[in-house]
């Protein structure tokens, strides 16, 4: 985590239940937009709106593939990244500091 900025997408896409379901899910299968919104039962562009929050604080990736049936069509198939996630003092401190923050001491 490099910034204020990201520390606050990743708490903010971890902080909506329906984020976790999917982040969880694409852990087990990369999939479309498209699978996870009938699974989950909620319209395509809710779908959509989370998955691109997800996207955002980089704990997933899209990639687009072609598919030729019924006709050549691009679809962006997503999954979850390789990340390690520690909150812990240590990175609030380095964060701190990289914010210009300072103890008044």
């Amino acid at each position: 985590m490099e910034s204020q900025e990201d520390l606050v997408k990743v708490g903010r896409a971890l902080a909506n239940p329906l984020r976790v379901r999917m982040l969880l899910m694409l852990t087990l299968e990369s999939t479309f937009i498209q699978d996870i919104a009938q699974r989950l039962h909620i319209p395509y562009a809710l779908a959509h709106m989370h998955l691109k929050i997800l996207e955002e604080a980089g704990l997933i990736e899209g990639s687009y593939i072609v598919e030729e049936k019924p006709r050549p069509h691009l679809r962006k198939v997503y999954k979850v990244r390789d990340f390690r996630l520690i909150i812990d003092r240590n990175l609030l401190l380095e964060l701190s500091q990289r914010s210009g923050y300072h103890t008044g001491q």
